[in-house]
């Protein structure tokens, strides 16, 4: 794998043998249209070159315990308690072990896995706290964030439907608390209804452009350009971070140092602890002095001192000196005279415990 930095992307030796499929939660972010995820990310996922690591929250927790309720609430509301709204367990029935997380296992390029759905529509389903990001215009009337609603359009295009319904459940702090109290009702949970024909004409055009997307990156195999948002930067750090165990490189010597540095290490640490808010005020305080002795300094001086009890209070002034790279750059000689190569710091960092 080769890691470009000036062109920001990524180059695989080979074309990787098994590609993950466009689902609904890459569909809109291969697009540039999820401001939380991007075509870098998706690329990385899909290719098996890197996967932001997944762990649960109390979001996600709530939101697995609270979406049965709402399929319940949403069959007798709109259905009458028939069952005619099924999940994908009983939709499936016993053939669901068989589907792998994909509920498209017929489609080669695109899959996903639907919420629930009746014959003709199918349902997306979201339990948030955040409903500015469903309220764009300000107003009183809802509208799904549109990679949401790329989710479902595309799993309703899927299933040959052209129906979709966005669901809203608005969560409270306590409801995150105790996801096992909540309870659907019309004022906590609102369903859009939506149609892919009306939403997005263009929706083919989606398709074709996801197609074009697939075998441009992934069949060269060259990544998009990675972007500076937050989940870009974590995958990059993560690819040119090599761990190394303490015991496949000069196993003894290597093992001894790190055994001796690790406790002093924490001693250190635990020291600095207890001083901390000393050391804040200390230069808060230093920081103030500063200017007060500057101020006190003629041209002629290159020192001042005062004398304190126990210390001496002491300000220099040397003559600065440097380059300014950006004229350099200007007039075009700063690739010239840059100096390349690379420089080694040891950093002794305290692990994070999971």
């Amino acid at each position: 794998m080769e890691i470009n930095v000036e062109n920001k992307n990524i180059t695989l030796p080979t074309t990787p043998k098994k590609i993950k499929k466009i689902t609904g939660t890459r569909f809109a972010a291969i697009l540039g249209l999820n401001p939380w995820s991007s075509p870098f990310e998706a690329w990385c996922d899909m290719t098996g070159t890197y996967k932001i690591p997944f762990t649960d929250s109390v979001y996600t927790i709530a939101g697995k315990t609270i979406e049965p309720k709402v399929i319940a609430y949403l069959d007798g509301r709109y259905h009458h308690g028939a069952h005619l709204l099924k999940d994908p367990d009983e939709f499936f029935g016993k053939t669901k072990e068989q589907l792998h997380f994909d509920h498209f296992p017929e489609n080669k390029t695109f899959g996903g896995m639907w919420d629930c759905r009746t014959k003709t529509i199918v349902y997306e389903l979201k339990t948030t706290k955040r409903v500015e990001d469903w309220n764009h215009g300000g107003g009183s009337e809802l509208d799904a964030p549109i990679y949401y609603k790329m989710q479902a359009a595309l799993y309703a295009y899927l299933l040959g439907l052209d129906r979709f319904r966005m669901v809203l459940t608005m969560l409270e702090d306590k409801d995150y608390e105790h996801p096992e109290d909540f309870i659907p009702n019309p004022k906590n949970t609102t369903v859009i209804d939506y149609r892919v024909s009306t939403e997005f004409p263009q929706f083919e055009q989606y398709i074709e452009t996801c197609t074009e997307w697939l075998e441009k990156c992934i069949a060269t195999p060259v990544s998009p350009e990675w972007a500076d948002g937050r989940n870009d930067k974590e995958i990059i750090k993560a690819l040119t971070t090599a761990h190394v165990a303490p015991n496949e490189e000069e196993p003894d010597t290597l093992t001894d140092i790190m055994a001796e540095i690790e406790p002093l290490q924490a001693e250190i640490d635990a020291a600095k602890e207890l001083t901390t808010d000393k050391e804040k005020r200390l230069k808060a305080l230093k920081d103030r002095l500063k200017p007060i002795l500057q101020k006190q300094m003629k041209d002629s001086d290159k020192k001042i001192v005062v004398d304190g009890s126990v210390y001496d209070f002491e300000v220099s002034r040397t003559a600065s000196s440097g380059v300014d790279i950006d004229r350099l750059k200007n007039d075009g000689l700063y690739d010239n005279y840059k100096k390349s190569g690379f420089t080694y710091k040891l950093m002794v960092n305290r692990r994070k415990i999971a």
